[in-house]
């Protein structure tokens, strides 16, 4: 089954994010293709040059992490522009997208979840 999960709130305001990681690897162990696209601010999860504290976690290598297990990463490229993510800031494994990537995510998705605040 392929499974799309959209987030759409800050990384580290709420937990909403961590849901979206532990889903994630949930679904992906039980053999489900999963992707995640995120939109709005969000975006700023994919930050690399963020320096979180030491007993706070660090969501953008989570999110690298994920890749690496074949998770697709989808960043909302408007999104990030607005936001000031540039190419050079973004983890790797995760890819600039548009509206219309998202569309086709969802369409083509078996299941589709959206993480809103």
């Amino acid at each position: 089954m392929h499974i799309t999960i959209q987030v759409n709130v800050p990384p580290y305001t709420n937990e909403d994010m961590d849901t979206a990681i532990n889903l994630a690897q949930t679904l992906v162990n039980r053999g489900h293709k999963v992707s995640i696209f995120l939109f709005a601010d969000s975006v700023l999860a994919t930050n690399k040059l963020v320096k979180p504290m030491k007993i706070d976690r660090n969501i953008p290598l989570k999110l690298q992490e994920l890749s690496v297990k074949g998770i697709e990463v989808h960043i909302c490229g408007l999104c990030a522009q607005y936001r000031g993510i540039t190419e050079d800031m973004k983890i790797e494994g995760a890819d600039f997208s548009g509206v219309p990537e998202m569309v086709a995510l969802i369409y083509n998705s078996d299941r589709y979840i959206n993480l809103l605040p």
